[in-house]
């Protein structure tokens, strides 16, 4: 009996969304180390930690709203005004720590805004977040002129760039924030609320659960953690630029859709999307290796997002 429940695990997970994430990260590595001697390095493979940081950041909270049954395809466009009001205000002779907690403000303004817009007067995820896309990137070049901003002091950098051992810092922040989500969607009522509004929000505020709340909340925090990101990604690349956050929304959707959350709510899991975010960014640095124009880049990961959702809807059917 126990040897047959054995097999019918090893089958299920054999058939899993996380073993078919591992088995395509596994094949991306062992193409790309042939198509490219420096793919395999140690140097890359730090490389490719770090940038996965901003998006493995936003893509926990994104997992988060897409189980709850919402969209948010500002992220990019928060990340970008995040980063254009952190080279504002230190431009202006504003300590770095204070920019930081400016930004983080930012952040939670437009977590607000979408919050409101879609929570409170209900209407639909997908419209709100593309106006709050469209307008908050126009705001970035009304702000910025399209000029970048450098000249940070040295101690911001260490968010970045700095290393506790041989371990890059925000690659262990992104590594206490995925276990932290991990917890809260697997073992907590932030998690059983996420997946019940999923599957049935109705059925949900007939138990007396505010779901208008909870779903604010997690617009909320999810912008939240996009300005964060941006802090991080302005102190790695020692730069804000007008263009910061550019498509990330279509990177960090390819993660979470492609880990085996679904774009309609009600299923998903963190170690997918962590892995969803490794088949991106180890994808996208290898063809950056072998000189991919971003163009046919952002092309492939349309074809990635359109196979995700393809693959959920036969699943479910």
């Amino acid at each position: 009996m126990d040897k047959a429940k054995a097999i019918k695990m090893e089958r299920s997970f054999l058939k899993s969304d996380n073993f078919i994430l591992v088995a395509i990260l596994i094949g991306i590595i062992v193409f790309f180390t042939t198509q490219s001697g420096v793919f395999l390095t140690p140097a890359n493979g730090v490389n490719v930690l770090t940038q996965v940081t901003e998006i493995g950041m936003i893509s926990i909270g994104m997992t988060f709203v897409l189980i709850s049954g919402g969209m948010d395809l500002s992220v990019g466009s928060v990340v970008g005004i995040s980063g254009a009001v952190l080279g504002l205000t230190f431009n202006a002779g504003l300590n770095i720590w204070l920019c930081v907690l400016i930004v983080l403000g930012v952040g939670l303004l437009c977590g607000c805004l979408n919050g409101v817009l879609i929570a409170k007067l209900n209407n639909m995820p997908i419209f709100v977040s593309l106006g709050t896309m469209i307008f908050l990137r126009g705001m970035i070049f009304a702000l910025t002129e399209g000029r970048p901003v450098s000249g940070f002091p040295k101690e911001f950098f260490f968010l970045g760039q700095g290393t506790i051992g041989p371990v890059p810092f925000n690659v262990i922040v992104l590594a206490l924030m995925f276990f932290g989500g991990y917890f809260l969607l697997r073992h907590t009522w932030i998690g059983r609320y996420a997946y019940g509004m999923g599957n049935n929000d109705g059925a949900m505020r007939y138990t007396g659960i505010n779901v208008a709340s909870f779903r604010f909340k997690t617009y909320l925090v999810n912008s939240f953690i996009a300005s964060l990101a941006s802090v991080f990604m302005v102190s790695r690349l020692a730069s804000a630029e007008a263009n910061m956050g550019y498509n990330m929304e279509l990177d960090v959707l390819a993660a979470v859709l492609l880990g085996g959350t679904d774009i309609f709510g009600g299923k998903g899991n963190m170690i997918g999307t962590i892995l969803g975010v490794m088949v991106i960014r180890v994808l996208r640095n290898g063809l950056n290796l072998m000189g991919v124009p971003s163009l046919y880049q952002i092309v492939i990961l349309g074809i990635l997002i359109i196979v995700a959702v393809g693959r959920q809807r036969h699943v479910s059917e």
